[in-house]
Order: C-alpha cells, then structure tokens, then sequence
C-alpha cells in the first residue's frame, strides 16, 4: 500500500472513530447576535432539543458584533470535529455577499448540516399612505418616482436588500433612509417620515395591530402560518419571495458521519410539537433539511444577493 493510501485509510478511520462516539462531550453553538434575537430563539430551541437528542449538552454561546462576522470566524477557524457549530442566519450571508474583506466565506469555510427556520419579512407602511394592498402601493409609487422613502436596518442589511429586491420586481423606485436598528425605522415608520419598512412579523405585527402602522402584505411565496389572513407579495407579484432564515453550519473540514448525526438530530427535533411551536411564537417555521439540500440554499442566496448589490449598485458607506 502507498504512502497516500495508508494516510487516506488513517483518516478515514480516525473519522469513523470519532463518528461511532459522538458527540462524546458537550457542542458549543455559536451564535453571531444578541439574546433574545431570532438567531438566538433558534439557537436556544434547537441546543434544547439536541441536549435531549444526545444526552449532552449543546451551550449556545453568543460572540456578537460585526453583523455576525465575531462569531463565523470563530466557526471557521473552528476544529472540525463536531464540538463547535454556529446557526448560521441570512445576515451574516447577507454581509459575506456585501463584503469581500470579511474573514470568513460562507461557501468556502463551512459544511452545510441543515437548514432551521424561516421567517418572512412583512410589507408595513405608515398608516397616513392611502395604498392598502400591495397594488395600490406599487401604483403609488410609480406616480411619485423617487418620493416615497423606505426605511431599513443599514446599508447592506438584510432588510434593506429585500427592500431593493421588491423594488426590482414591482419596477419601482423608493428612496432609501438607513436607521442604526429596527426600533428607529419602524418609530418614523409610525411618524410618517418613511413610508416603507420591510419588518419582522414579530415587531410588524404588533405596532399593525395597535393602528401604527398598516401590514400589506408577507414576503414568503405563501401565507405564513403567523398571520394567515395576511396576504403575499407573490399573490401580487408572482414568485417574489424574500425572507429571513437560520441554519446550522459546522467547520468546512468536519467529517461526514458526524454531519450527518448532527442532521439527523436536528430534523428529527424540528419535527417535534414542542420546538416548532416555539418557533412559531418568534413568527418562524420550522424546516429542515439534508446538508445537500441546505448547502445549496446558501449558494443559491448568496448568488441572488450579490445580484442584486450589483444591480442596485449598492456601496458600503
């Protein structure tokens, strides 16, 4: 036997190894934002979960700052061997399409293990606009080019590209006002300074309901389970979809048989009652997916984003 086929066969039998006892001792999930935040509600329900699953605990661990960057960099240079994993969330997706100086690449430096949750944006608008359907907003704006605002979280967050993207495909044009955090936008959202906010539903709805603002419409491609008497973007816009998710990635380099543990210890508990319920409370729902299935969602979005940076000629301030 060659050199290169003794060290072949030696690693595939320390990853077998490692395979048949894992997980052996306790997971670190990172998680690249603040408490209380979606990827921390995802990280936490599904570590819970894992906890029961392997009889071991899975700590989450939150390295904020950077949009995220603190925390992928520590997943990336990360041993691969299944003791540390980050939820990984479209932010940071969203900054890695944006940033080309970032130390990390979603592609590059992680291996796939499953896609979590997703969660819709939903279309809010200052209650003084006279559009009440996605229509007579997209009619509105086309009679007033460049005068209607729409507020985000900053220049390359998430919201604001999937601000543009609706701009692109209901061939309009909006003016962007960045705000530092969602509270800002959404506060001038109510005041009528802007008039566009793509939100989150669990901050969206509850100003909708108190007469705030007023909630046209969810991006997702169907109604979400959240708010089903709300309609979709799509049903205006056919095919338009543009929505937050969280997923699970560990070190590019970590062996397949551990992944696939990892996978099927999170699909197996984002089928459970318990957990897609506490999704549902954060306005998400509960996915999963093979690490193929998922590995190609990413390369799909970064893709896409880039696109549209590119389109929109967006610039980092």
């Amino acid at each position: 036997m060659t050199r290169g086929l003794v060290l072949a066969a030696g690693i595939l039998t320390t990853a077998a190894a490692l395979a048949a006892d894992y997980p052996a001792r306790p997971i670190r999930m990172l998680v690249g934002f603040s408490a209380g935040g979606g990827s921390d509600i995802a990280a936490r329900t599904v570590a819970q979960k894992l906890s029961e699953i392997f009889n071991q605990s899975v700590v989450v661990d939150n390295r904020t700052g950077a949009t995220g960057a603190i925390a992928a960099e520590l997943a990336a240079k990360a041993q691969p061997d299944g003791y540390t994993v980050m939820m990984l969330a479209v932010a940071q997706v969203v900054a890695n399409a944006f940033e080309s100086r970032l130390p990390y690449d979603v592609v590059r430096d992680y291996a796939a293990v499953s896609y979590v949750s997703r969660n819709p944006y939903v279309m809010a608008v200052t209650p003084a606009l006279p559009a009440r359907t996605v229509r007579e907003f997209i009619e509105l704006a086309r009679a007033r080019p460049g005068r209607l605002n729409y507020g985000s979280t900053g220049i390359g967050g998430s919201n604001h590209l999937a601000t543009e993207l609706f701009n692109a495909a209901a061939g309009i044009r909006l003016a962007h006002v960045p705000y530092k955090g969602p509270p800002q936008a959404l506060a001038d959202l109510a005041g009528g300074q802007v008039q566009l906010v793509f939100a989150s539903i669990t901050s969206g709805l509850p100003l909708a309901r108190a007469g705030k603002v007023r909630v046209l419409a969810v991006t997702s491609l169907q109604r979400s389970s959240a708010a089903p008497d709300i309609p979709a973007v799509a049903e205006t816009l056919p095919g338009f979809e543009t929505i937050g998710w969280y997923g699970v990635v560990a070190p590019k380099r970590t062996p397949a048989a551990v992944v696939n543990a990892l996978n099927a210890a999170i699909v197996r508990g984002l089928r459970a009652a318990d957990v897609r319920e506490r999704l549902a409370a954060d306005g998400s729902e509960a996915v999963g997916s093979s690490p193929a299935e998922f590995e190609r969602h990413i390369v799909t979005e970064i893709a896409r984003f880039r696109r549209v940076i590119r389109e929109a000629a967006i610039r980092a301030e």
